[in-house]
């Protein structure tokens, strides 16, 4: 593999065609599809090195090849491998290192062992300059679940300088600020995250017989759906029905639970599992609004889909978008149970001429944020500046 190109070797635990967990994946192949699609970079040579399984599956993903180099589909310059847990060694990650030769290393993850810390160390070994993308790991929402064991290594982190010679890849200036107040003195990067420019909006449905709502993501506390679901089951809501479809993966049965159990006469909380990504258009197509209460959000892909499927959204406050009402791209609300049971009552009133005239906002500002030439240009320093 030897060329006058950068060669850019990404590690990261997943890869499509793994999709149970979430955002991080979106984040990195999105970043490497539009850095090389339509002849973009050609300067820029990926090679992704993954696991050969899903989040939380003991058996590995259908249809990939195991420890061989293949070309992403339909993209020239990406190559990706995908390796069982037998080789997450770091013997095999020193004879990918030979034979990658690579000029930059590419972390898409903070706490990872096998796709973080190991081959960090060859990396630094080798001098081979290395960016590490936190994916909102470092936000004060994603640090609150298992503290004790995130703070003891942090510490660790900066009293050993563990993340020496590291530069960091933040989403948004918060989590620029986030990596300096954890990392302190590292070169921060901030370039937005990407999003799939293949989405098309979708003819909107008529609200008269239920509300729809969709949770889209990872069951998981710091989700938050608990609490803005729990709100909605002890409305007065007027004669409506609403529908809540949570779509994601499961990691806490009990906390899921906990949800499907707050149904009732005019609420109806039903769970549909995991769905790949080529699934989404289905899951949008009767859907009113995207429902994200969540604690912490470093960028929220399942946000810009929604736009661009022409679905306004009901945020917390807790993520980069802001002035959702004003913009009729949905709502940005607190985590306080008064604001929230307002931007129900007043949703439950939308009427069809309303989500038509918010679809076709939603889907010009998705258009504005896939195509724009900034993101790309702030994305493209990550890689070649010195």
């Amino acid at each position: 593999m030897v060329s006058n190109k950068i060669h850019i070797l990404v590690s990261t635990e997943w890869f499509p065609p793994a999709f149970k967990a979430g955002g991080p994946i979106r984040s990195v192949y999105n970043l490497i599809l539009a850095m090389k699609s339509d002849g973009r970079n050609p300067d820029l040579e990926f090679f992704v090195l993954a696991g050969a399984y899903d989040l939380g599956e003991e058996e590995k993903m259908e249809g990939v090849d195991e420890g061989v180099w293949s070309q992403l589909e339909g993209i020239t310059g990406v190559q990706v491998r995908y390796e069982n847990r037998l080789c997450w060694r770091k013997s095999n990650w020193k004879h990918v290192f030979d034979e990658v030769k690579p000029d930059v290393l590419y972390l898409n993850s903070l706490f990872s062992r096998a796709f973080t810390f190991r081959p960090l160390k060859i990396a630094r070994a080798k001098g081979v300059k290395t960016v590490l993308a936190p994916r909102g790991m470092l936000g004060a929402g994603a640090l609150a679940i298992k503290p004790l064991k995130k703070f003891v290594f942090l510490s660790l982190a900066r009293n050993l300088d563990f993340f020496r010679g590291v530069e960091f890849h933040a989403s948004t200036e918060e989590e620029a600020r986030e990596v300096k107040m954890h990392v302190p003195g590292k070169k921060v990067f901030v370039a937005r995250n990407f999003s799939d420019p293949t989405l098309k909006v979708l003819p909107t449905t008529p609200p008269s017989d239920s509300l729809n709502l969709l949770c889209l993501g990872r069951v998981h506390p710091i989700k938050n759906l608990l609490f803005a679901i729990e709100i909605l089951s002890k409305m007065n809501l007027n004669g409506r029905k609403v529908c809540v479809n949570i779509v994601g993966p499961s990691e806490d049965k009990k906390y899921l639970d906990s949800i499907l159990h707050l149904s009732n006469a005019s609420l109806k909380v039903t769970y549909s599992g995991a769905v790949s990504h080529q699934g989404l258009r289905e899951v949008f197509k009767n859907t009113h609004y995207l429902l994200m209460p969540t604690m912490h959000e470093n960028y929220g892909h399942a946000i810009i889909e929604s736009w661009g499927f022409g679905r306004p959204v009901l945020l917390s406050d807790n993520t980069p978008w802001r002035d959702l009402q004003e913009k009729g791209l949905g709502h940005c609300t607190p985590l306080e149970h008064a604001p929230w049971e307002a931007v129900y009552k007043e949703i439950l009133l939308v009427s069809e001429p309303d989500l038509k005239d918010m679809s076709s906002k939603c889907n010009a500002r998705y258009q504005e944020l896939v195509f724009d030439p900034e993101t790309l240009k702030a994305n493209s320093a990550i890689f070649t500046s010195a």
